[in-house]
């Protein structure tokens, strides 16, 4: 399926394009719509479309300066302006933003569906690119190329002094002069039977830098990247490196059937505190190998960041995976445990009882270092008997690792130790209470925890498993039903209610969240409780 994003400050054209395409026949899906650009381009950075469908004139952004910002930082979104006669003479311009199609209105339905048609065959070109030989002869590393890398790796390790960076970095072609700097390590990941799709990502990835994103990478090792992100200011760092980060592991893991692992080091104002960044930049990479994590991360976005000792990392795997286990993990966790027992019983017997010991060795750490009862998990402690009798059984082995780890879950819970908890609950607490605000927006809510939008975004739906745009429509719908079933409003009113401008486009996401329209909903409601 590709996602479409449409914006259209004509109600009546907006609601013509939405209603005349029969998107459910289609292999389109209507992601979102704003009434101008300046709207759109909040709900854009979270949604992440793969067709944009804009409009030239509206107030606050027009669709010109709306296309620019959206190629800049979503290069791979494919762009279709709408236009009217008269204003035919801003496609030069459109082209060369990068536009794909330039429609003029009255738009029909099958106008529509030609250009999407249209979009979509160069998406698919474009994806076909990467699998090409020339692509691939094109990506092969020069003589020059690989002394390029070397230093680098030799640069950001430290091993370079400061003081000839600059000069060293100009005869190798590189130009390190910027205001401030973090690095990012991307990993690649992929399993033993698609291994020829590393090298298919890494051009995905040096491709999308070649967007002209302000970046020096190079390659470090088989399956790593290493990036040097800079920008003029301090202020837009940080908003640079998270766009940059959601745009490279977007692009791999829509175009290959690897996954992406991206650890951001800290920022840094000096050339010589890009060594720093660099290993805070493995520290977090550390992390998300010993979690098995495979999704964006901050230094300072790690939970327990403070209490971690990043040097013993990997000294104890045992200890790891329960140090870091999420509840998402604990099936996947028990599994891994289960498939090392084997199935011959002696064999069994055997290694379940040297991994029960570890196991509560280890959470018995864990559950001391979050301050919490280790005799409430353990009462009898780590008694042979015990440890005996459960590993002489299959069955209680997995019952019994499944409530160690669980408990440790719930315990880092309940002592709030993700850095971003309190942060997500503070976001949602606030959607909770505006979400009838129809100018609410991914960059109002981060504004109010006090990150920057892309940073909020990717730590959002990292963390709560969905999008700052599915939590707030979800809340709004939720809503909308409560007062479909409690009270007598019309359907158009409980829109405006739950934060729509435009009662037809709360139908039509009505719909499509709750499976019928809202007048059906309440129809069904009322008769079940008759």
């Amino acid at each position: 399926m590709y996602s479409v994003f449409l914006v259209e400050d004509e109600i009546v054209v907006r609601e013509g394009i939405r209603n005349s395409i029969p998107w459910e026949d289609t292999p389109y899906v209507l992601a979102g719509e704003a009434p101008d650009g300046e709207m759109a381009l909040s709900i854009i950075k979270d949604v992440k479309p793969d067709i944009l469908v804009t409009d030239i004139k509206m107030p606050f952004m027009d669709g010109l300066a709306l296309a620019r910002i959206v190629k800049k930082i979503q290069p791979w979104v494919k762009i279709i302006i709408l236009s009217g006669h008269d204003e035919f003479q801003y496609a030069k311009e459109a082209i060369s933003i990068g536009v794909e199609e330039y429609l003029l209105k009255p738009v029909s339905a099958s106008d529509m569906l030609e250009a999407f048609g249209k979009v979509v065959c160069r998406i698919e070109e474009e994806k076909g690119k990467l699998d090409s030989m020339e692509n691939l002869k094109q990506q092969v590393q020069s003589t020059s190329d690989m002394i390029r890398e070397r230093w680098l790796g030799n640069f950001v390790t430290g091993l370079v002094d400061t003081e000839e960076a600059v000069e060293q970095a100009r005869a190798q072609g590189i130009d390190l002069i910027s205001r401030s700097y973090t690095v990012i390590i991307a990993e690649l990941g992929v399993g033993e039977e698609n291994f020829r799709e590393l090298s298919k990502a890494k051009r995905t990835v040096l491709s999308y830098i070649g967007t002209g994103t302000d970046v020096i990478s190079f390659s470090f090792g088989a399956d790593r990247i290493v990036c040097i992100v800079k920008s003029n200011t301090q202020e837009t760092l940080e908003e640079s490196v998270y766009t940059f980060a959601q745009g490279i592991k977007f692009e791999v893991e829509r175009n290959t059937q690897c996954t992406l692992a991206v650890a951001i080091g800290t920022p840094t104002e000096r050339i010589g505190g890009i060594p720093h960044s660099y290993a805070d930049a493995l520290r977090a990479m550390k992390y998300l190998s010993a979690t098995g994590r495979r999704v964006i991360v901050g230094i300072n976005d790690i939970q327990t960041m403070e209490k971690v000792d990043f040097t013993k990392l990997g000294s104890d795997p045992v200890a790891d995976r329960l140090r870091y286990v999420t509840r998402d993990d604990i099936e996947c966790l028990v599994d891994q445990y289960m498939g090392m027992l084997g199935d011959k019983p002696l064999k069994t017997h055997f290694i379940g009882y040297y991994l029960l010991y570890d196991i509560m060795v280890a959470a018995s750490a864990i559950i001391g270092e979050l301050n919490g009862d280790i005799k409430a998990t353990f009462p009898s402690g780590l008694q042979q008997e015990y440890i005996n009798r459960v590993s002489g059984s299959r069955e209680l082995f997995e019952t019994e690792i499944r409530r160690i780890i669980g408990s440790i879950v719930a315990l880092r819970e309940s002592k709030g130790a993700s850095r971003y908890c309190a942060m997500i609950q503070k976001a949602k607490r606030y959607i909770d209470i505006h979400f009838a605000d129809p100018d609410i927006s991914l960059h109002t809510v981060a504004s109010f925890v006090n990150v920057s939008p892309n940073h909020f975004s990717t730590i959002f739906s990292q963390e709560a498993g969905e999008s700052f745009i599915e939590y707030l429509t979800c809340t709004r719908i939720e809503r909308a039903k409560h007062l479909l079933i409690s009270t007598q409003m019309k359907s158009a009113d409980i829109g405006y209610e739950v934060g729509f401008n435009d009662p037809h486009y709360f139908s039509f996401i009505f719909k499509k969240n709750a499976g019928m329209a809202p007048r059906d909903f309440r129809s069904e409601k009322n008769v079940h409780s008759e």
